[in-house]
């Protein structure tokens, strides 16, 4: 029988909620345009970040 070694690789991210507040016809568009709001934020931030 062959040894076999199994490699992981495990990346850690701590996560921290936040509430933001939007007005209702921003909420309207959101929805319509099946936007992830939460990907939309980090996306942006990284962008700024960087």
């Amino acid at each position: 029988m062959a040894n076999l070694m199994r490699i992981c690789a495990y990346s850690v991210h701590i996560v921290r909620r936040k509430n933001i507040t939007i007005r209702e016809d921003q909420a309207e568009w959101v929805e319509e345009n099946h936007l992830n709001l939460s990907s939309f934020v980090r996306e942006q931030l990284d962008e700024l970040i960087e």
